[in-house]
C-alpha cells in the first residue's frame, strides 16, 4: 500500500519509432511537497470523511470534505517525519443503488481504516496513530477507537496518540472529553455500550448543540428509535444487521458472556492460569446479569438455567483450587452457551424478518437529500422532502412496533405507548428543522467555544497538542 502523502507523478514517454526501446522519464511539472517523505513517520493521522465526501476509489493521500479543515493546517505545520495523514476511501453512503446502506458503509470504513493501521503498525513499530472522523466517519472512527480502547482493535491502545470526533452520531456525554460547547444528548445512532476503554482520556469530540446527529435529545425517543435501527440496517443481510439492535431494544446483550468465555478458554488452553479466577468471576457476573434480564421477559425456548448451573460449578471448583476440573466444565459450558444463543437468535430472527427495512432505507434517502439541498442553499426543494420525511418516519415507527412482540416485552410495550402519532410528528419536525438549518455542516465556520474556535479548530488544536507533547492532558 502506498505510504501516506508520498505521491510522485512520473510521465514516461516513448520517443520515435526508430528508437522505440529508448524511454525518457520526465518529472511532473508540479513537484509534490511530500515527495520523498519517510516511510515510517512519528505519527500517522487516519481521517474518515463523512457521508458522500469520498468514495472507494478516492486517493487516500488527499484530504477531503469537512476534515480538510482539520488535516490541512496540521500538514502545513508539521514535517512529513513528524506527521503524515491518510484519508480512508470508502463508499460513504446512507443508501445507494447497489443496496449498500449506512451499516455496510460504516463497516467498510472501519475495515479499511483497521487494515491500514495494522499494516503500517507492523511496518513501523515506532509509529503512533491518531483517528479522526466527521459524521458517519466519526461514527466509524469512534467505533474503531472503542475497539482499540477495549483491547479488540488492530493495535494496542498505547499506539494511539489521540482521537478527535466531529459530529459523532455515536456520541455520549459521559464518554471521552467534550471540546467547545457541551451537549447533553446521545448521538443519533445511540451511545457505544463499551465506551472508549483505556482511550477515554485521549478521545475528544466536538458537537454543535443544534446538530441532531450528535445531540439527540434524551426525550426524543422516536428519533432515537429510528436512528438506532436505521443505522444498522443492511438490505443485503437484514437479519444479522438488525438483530443486534433488536437485542438492545429487548434489553439483552449476550456479547459480554461470549467474550469472557472465549478469553477463559484461551487462558486455560495456553496455560495462563493466573487470569482464570478473575475471568471465572467475570463469567459468573455475565450469566447473573443475563439471568436477571431473561427473568423479566418471556423468550420462547430459551433456557439459561444449564449455563448458570455449570458456571456455579466452575467458580466453586476454582475457589477450591481444583484446577483439573476447569477444562471439563468449560467443555460442558461452551455448547450450553451456543444452544442458548441459537434459541435466542431464532426468536430474534423471527422478529427481524417482519421489520419494514425498506421504510428505513427510504428515510435515509430523504434525509440525505434534505441535508444536501440545505448545504447547497436550495431551500425551494426542502418543503416537499420535509413533509415526506415526517410521513416516512411515522410509518416506519408504527410498522416496526407492530412487528415486535409487544405483549412479551414490557419495555417495548411502554415504548409503543409513548410513541403517539403526535409525538412522532413533533420529533420529526425538530429533526427535519435541524437538517434544514445545516448545523451539521458548519463545523469549519461556526464558533463552538468561548475563545471563538470552531469545531475544526478545536480538533486541530487537540492533535497539535498531542503531537507536540504526547503526555499533555486534554482540557475540556
Amino acid at each position: 500500500m502506498t505510504a501516506p502523502r508520498t505521491r510522485k507523478r512520473i510521465v514516461v514517454c516513448a520517443i520515435g519509432i526508430a528508437v522505440a526501446a529508448s524511454i525518457v522519464v520526465i518529472p511532473s511539472a508540479i513537484a509534490d511537497p511530500q515527495a520523498g517523505a519517510p516511510a515510517c513517520p512519528d505519527n500517522i493521522l487516519v481521517a474518515i470523511p463523512g457521508t458522500t465526501e469520498t468514495n472507494e476509489q478516492a486517493d487516500p493521500n488527499v484530504p477531503v470534505g469537512m476534515l480538510r479543515n482539520v488535516v490541512d493546517p496540521l500538514d502545513s505545520e508539521f514535517s512529513s517525519q513528524e506527521l503524515q495523514t491518510y484519508t480512508v476511501p470508502y463508499v460513504a453512503t446512507i443508501v445507494n443503488d447497489k443496496a449498500q446502506t449506512y451499516g455496510t458503509s460504516k463497516k467498510e470504513a472501519i475495515d479499511r481504516a483497521s487494515q491500514h493501521i495494522s499494516e503500517k503498525a507492523a511496518e513501523c513499530p515506532g509509529t503512533k496513530f491518531g483517528l479522526t472522523g466527521f459524521s458517519q466517519g466519526a461514527d466509524a472512527a469512534g467505533d474503531l477507537a472503542s475497539k482499540i480502547g477495549n483491547g479488540e482493535g488492530p493495535v494496542s491502545a498505547d499506539r494511539i496518540f489521540a482521537v478527535g470526533l466531529m459530529a459523532d452520531p455515536g456520541q455520549s456525554p459521559t464518554a471521552g472529553i467534550q471540546l467547545g460547547t457541551k451537549t447533553t444528548g446521545n448521538g443519533f445512532v445511540g451511545a457505544r455500550a463499551e465506551g472508549f476503554g483505556t482511550l477515554n482520556n485521549v478521545t475528544a469530540s466536538v458537537c454543535d448543540p443544534d446538530d441532531t446527529y450528535c445531540n439527540t435529545p434524551d426525550d426524543a425517543i422516536a428519533t432515537q428509535f429510528v436512528g438506532q435501527l436505521g443505522s444498522k440496517i443492511d438490505a443485503s443481510d437484514p437479519a444479522s444487521s438488525v438483530a443486534g439492535v433488536v437485542t438492545t431494544l429487548l434489553g439483552l446483550d449476550g456479547q459480554p458472556l461470549t467474550d469472557t468465555l472465549g478469553k477463559l478458554n484461551t487462558a486455560v488452553t495456553t496455560g495462563n492460569m493466573l487470569t482464570v479466577p478473575q475471568l471465572a468471576l467475570d463469567l459468573a457476573g455475565n450469566v447473573s446479569t443475563l439471568s436477571a434480564k431473561v427473568a423479566e421477559m418471556t423468550i420462547p425456548g430459551a433456557d439459561i438455567a444449564p449455563m448458570a448451573t455449570t458456571v456455579s460449578q466452575l467458580t466453586d471448583a476454582i475457589h477450591r483450587g481444583d484446577m483439573f476440573a476447569v477444562p471439563g466444565l468449560l467443555a460442558t459450558l461452551t455448547p450450553q452457551v451456543i444452544t442458548f444463543a441459537s434459541q435466542f437468535s431464532s426468536m430474534i430472527g423471527t422478529v427481524v424478518s417482519k421489520l419494514p427495512i425498506n421504510e428505513y432505507i427510504a428515510i435515509g434517502t430523504t434525509a440525505a437529500r434534505i441535508s444536501t439541498n440545505a448545504a447547497a442553499q436550495n431551500y425551494v426543494a426542502l418543503p416537499a422532502d420535509l413533509g415526506k420525511l415526517v410521513g416516512q418516519v411515522n410509518n416506519a415507527v408504527r410498522k416496526t412496533l407492530r412487528a415486535l412482540p409487544l405483549d412479551e416485552f414490557p419495555l417495548l410495550n411502554r415504548l409503543a405507548d409513548d410513541l403517539t402519532p403526535g409525538r412522532v410528528l413533533d420529533e420529526v419536525l425538530n429533526y427535519a428543522t435541524s437538517l434544514a438549518t445545516d448545523s451539521h455542516n458548519s463545523y469549519a465556520s461556526k464558533p463552538l467555544a468561548d475563545n471563538g474556535r470552531t469545531g475544526a479548530d478545536e480538533l486541530t488544536n487537540l492533535f497539535r497538542t498531542r503531537i507536540t507533547n504526547p503526555t499533555a492532558q486534554i482540557a475540556s
